[in-house]
């Protein structure tokens, strides 16, 4: 009598991978490149950063206020000046001539100092109003402004008058620049706060 035989075992179909490849036959499938998120900057406000607007702005505010001033006395040379030469005693045609040529230069320098201070006060307004949004390329403008403010400061305490209210001008300026530039250039968290960084 003949045993009876198990049936054979037959292993289960393999899935075949696109184009007829088994795994076996399949290459190694590389990693598709990972997208590369950006570090968000931070920005803090720092306490130098403020004081240093602080002083920009209000120096500033004081340019612009000179400015009026000085053309508010171009305008009353031009207007009420020529009235008052009139009335000196011995006035005449020459010194008519003579007194309108005076008033004129000096109108036309009073206006000329006015646009200087007008023109430069909104300037430093505008950028200390910026610098602390903030903003790297402003920040090196008026370092190098500082700069060039504190050669002109220095060379003035050291050849100008000294002593009076000149010298106390001149030293509460330096003071400021001094301040400005140590805000924007060495403090490190303001640093750290232009740089994104301040945590």
């Amino acid at each position: 009598m003949m045993p009876s035989s198990a049936p054979p075992v037959v292993a289960p179909p393999q899935t075949p991978y696109p184009g007829g490849a088994y795994s076996g036959q399949m290459p190694a499938q590389p990693y598709g490149a990972q997208p590369v998120v950006a570090e968000p900057k931070h920005h803090k406000r720092t306490f130098f950063l403020t004081l240093a607007q602080f002083i920009m702005i209000t120096l500033a505010i004081l340019r612009i206020l000179i400015g009026l001033a000085a053309a508010g006395f171009g305008v009353l040379f031009v207007t009420g000046g020529r009235s008052r030469i009139a009335s000196l005693p011995g006035y005449d045609q020459a010194f008519a001539n003579l007194g309108n040529d005076v008033l004129n230069v000096l109108s036309a320098v009073l206006f000329a100092f006015a646009a200087y201070w007008l023109v430069t006060g909104v300037v430093d307004l505008i950028l200390g109003i910026i610098v602390g949004r903030p903003s790297n390329v402003v920040r090196w403008i008026v370092i190098v402004l500082d700069v060039l403010s504190l050669i002109y400061v220095l060379d003035g305490l050291a050849n100008g008058p000294h002593g009076g209210l000149y010298t106390l001008v001149l030293l509460i300026l330096l003071v400021c620049k001094v301040i400005v530039f140590y805000a924007l250039a060495i403090d490190p968290a303001t640093r750290r706060n232009f740089a994104g960084k301040a945590y």
